[in-house]
């Protein structure tokens, strides 16, 4: 029935702000623009910003993961860019993971594991 998620929303205050950071802290792209909504390039999984002015509440609990092939450079990547991010990247078994929030205090998540 199905095949993929198609997209993934996330809430942010300003949708003016929030596409200049997650382009040029992230490297995602611009997919599309329309008043209050952004699509942005992510793999075959676009992250479309959803912007509430008013009643905006961060997710606390991360509704995704990134995934990073090299999760040292993500990490450090993320501390340069200014986000608030965990101190140490956590090792457990088959998985390694850490977390970091946006400029609206977004909780996301960064993940590897070994590709087969």
């Amino acid at each position: 029935m199905f095949r993929r998620i198609d997209t993934v929303f996330l809430r942010v205050r300003n949708l003016e702000k929030a596409i200049d950071w997650y382009t040029r802290e992230l490297g995602l792209t611009l997919r599309w623009k329309q008043p209050g909504l952004a699509c942005l390039n992510l793999g075959e999984t676009p992250l479309t910003l959803m912007e509430v002015a008013e009643g905006f509440v961060p997710v606390t609990e991360a509704p995704f993961n990134f995934y990073a092939p090299d999760i040292e450079a993500a990490h450090r990547r993320l501390k340069e860019a200014g986000a608030v991010v965990d101190d140490e990247i956590t090792d457990e078994p088959g998985v390694r993971w850490f977390s970091f929030t946006d400029p609206d205090g977004n909780r996301l998540e960064v993940c590897w594991w070994p590709e087969s």
